[in-house]
């Protein structure tokens, strides 16, 4: 009996390096894969700028001035999630910036139904936090809107704050990715490159506006594309989009596969569902499901917990991946404790943060490859760049800003060195005041 309990055991470690084995090559992306995976990316982003409806939709921004870093004032942002942040932002000069800023729910009724619900409580908003400052001032010195298609934000903003006489002139609306670029630049005038890993993805970068034939009046002569002076604008890429179209142009692997057949939007966003906070989780929770189908994980046990649709979160694959306590207490206490599994090993647990360690690090070298696709797309590398991230992935996953960086060292060698990569805290509020204070002086300009 002893000697068969000996053959079972050693079945079932065996069939868990096996398994292990054929996971980490599933997961494993070397410089060649990362490099075609770019290149797949950069030719998206050229088609993307000709034409509209495309793989990456290449969205032009329209703002064609870069910050000088010296300008001043004073300037109003708000920033729109799930809830509103409105900022007032002070402009210092010498890429120096402060912020006063209040937070205000977004309740659910206003995030369902009419968007002029939504404008009216902005408004208010707005007036709530004018009497806040002007306070401070005296004391110290998952959207579902409907008839929003085809409207300007904009007009429809400043119609509602006319409407309670709000003294506030609407100047710009912007994207969260072209807000966080303009907030960067205003800070280091070589800001090429904006990026958010949080929830979602995306990044917005300067280009050359005669490369955006798309924008173009053909009956007009072509603008620069050469010299000190050329004229450039802030495109949106919506690159989570990548791999919509050309699902072979990514690694996915049948987790991947499962998480995108079983999501809310099938088919859509697909480089997204490879690197973002809402879906690495789900990753995760895919992979642990399929080992305990196996009996190499749980001795094929289960939770309720484990089989629902997005209960592991990437805090949880965080935690774990920190997890450094030689018995991998978190780990156990995460499985156990919060997502109900009867009974974990310790051997279970270290393959279990060897699985969040996998998706971890393929989101972030998927990310370098799509950083590296817009750096070649605008040859920066010769004259040296500095790029601006934000988002609780990048900022808060253990390890992902070393392995981004460390996968950009596999493209360019020692040169990486000449890649400045900051981190943009409150971009998207500070963005939007820029955008405002770019969209005033171009209207000055142009009624002189």
């Amino acid at each position: 009996m002893e000697s068969q309990r000996e053959a079972g055991c050693c079945s079932s470690e065996d069939e868990r390096k096996e398994a292990l084995n054929d996971l980490i090559g599933l997961f494993d992306l070397s410089t060649d894969k990362l490099k075609a995976i770019a290149s797949y990316l950069r030719q998206e982003m050229d088609r993307g700028l000709k034409q509209d409806k495309t793989n990456v939709p290449m969205l032009p921004s329209w703002i064609t001035r870069h910050p000088t870093g010296q300008e001043v004032g004073e300037y109003i942002g708000l920033e729109l999630r799930s809830s509103v942040r409105i900022y007032l932002v002070t402009l210092h000069g010498k890429g120096r910036i402060t912020t006063r800023q209040q937070k205000y729910p977004v309740h659910q009724h206003l995030k369902k139904g009419s968007i002029n619900a939504l404008i009216d409580y902005l408004a208010v908003s707005v007036d709530s936090f004018l009497s806040f400052v002007a306070s401070i001032i005296q004391w110290t010195k998952d959207f579902q809107v409907t008839n929003a298609d085809d409207k300007n934000i904009v007009d429809l903003l400043q119609t509602g704050l006319r409407r309670r006489h709000i003294p506030v002139i609407v100047e710009a609306t912007c994207n969260s990715a072209v807000g966080c670029l303009l907030a960067h630049s205003y800070r280091s005038l070589d800001t090429l490159l904006a990026c958010t890993v949080s929830t979602g993805t995306n990044a917005a970068y300067w280009e050359k506006m005669a490369r955006v034939q798309k924008c173009l009046d053909p009956s007009k002569p072509l603008p620069s594309d050469s010299g000190d002076d050329v004229p450039e604008m802030i495109i949106n890429t919506e690159w989570g989009s990548f791999g919509d179209l050309n699902p072979e142009y990514l690694p996915r692997t049948m987790y991947d596969n499962c998480v995108n057949r079983e999501s809310v939007n099938p088919g859509v966003h697909i480089f997204e569902k490879l690197v973002s906070g809402l879906y690495l989780g789900e990753i995760a929770r895919n992979i642990l499901l399929d080992f305990a189908d196996r009996r190499v994980l749980f001795d094929g046990q289960y939770s309720d917990d484990l089989n629902k649709p997005y209960s592991f979160e990437a805090s949880y694959m965080s935690a774990i991946e920190s997890d450094d306590t030689p018995e991998l207490d978190d780990t156990k206490h995460i499985m156990e404790s919060i997502m109900d599994v009867p009974s974990t090993t310790l051997d279970d647990r270290r393959v279990i943060k060897q699985i969040c360690e996998l998706v971890g690090q393929r989101a972030a070298r998927l990310v370098a490859a799509a950083i590296s696709a817009v750096i070649q797309k605008r040859d920066a590398l010769d004259c040296g760049l500095t790029i601006s991230v934000e988002g609780t992935i990048y900022e808060h996953y253990p390890n992902f800003p070393n392995r981004v960086s460390e996968a950009l060292r596999d493209f360019y060698g020692p040169n990486v060195d000449r890649i400045n990569i900051g981190i943009t805290r409150d971009g998207n509020g500070i963005g939007g005041a820029l955008a405002a204070m770019l969209a005033r002086i171009k209207r000055q300009e142009k009624y002189k």
